[in-house]
């Protein structure tokens, strides 16, 4: 027969996993967008030079304003890969797994003299 404490590390168990799924998912994403990011940050500057340095020899006149619109679209592009959504969930996340991880400490310092209204509140803290 499960008792309220082992009931209640099994559930804390349950969530400290789902959180570190997450966790992870979430900072390989931060770590694409953020790749992303750099990338078009650099052609952006790139274009631009190339802009620079085109404007001051004789090229076609309408090579010019096609790299600077480019160099615009990617400038736009870049500054869609704010990350700092991203940061504060990732910071989110870890500060809900300290503290599952310090609620299961606690249930198993109990060593199996959990109460009911324990187990309920802890079960209230952590449903979604």
């Amino acid at each position: 027969m499960n008792t309220v404490s082992e009931k209640t590390r099994e559930y804390l168990n349950k969530k400290l996993l789902e959180c570190q799924g997450k966790l992870t998912k979430l900072k390989r994403k931060r770590r694409i967008i953020k790749t992303c990011y750099i990338i078009t940050v650099l052609l952006s500057i790139g274009l631009s030079s190339a802009v620079s340095v085109m404007a001051t020899i004789t090229v076609p006149i309408i090579i010019v304003p096609i790299l600077s619109a480019f160099s615009a679209i990617l400038t736009a592009i870049s500054a869609r890969f704010n990350f700092h959504d991203k940061k504060a969930q990732i910071k989110g996340l870890i500060e809900k797994l300290d503290k599952i991880k310090a609620k299961l400490e606690y249930v198993i310092s109990c060593n199996g003299d959990l109460t009911q209204a324990e187990y309920e509140q802890i079960l209230k803290d952590f449903t979604v």
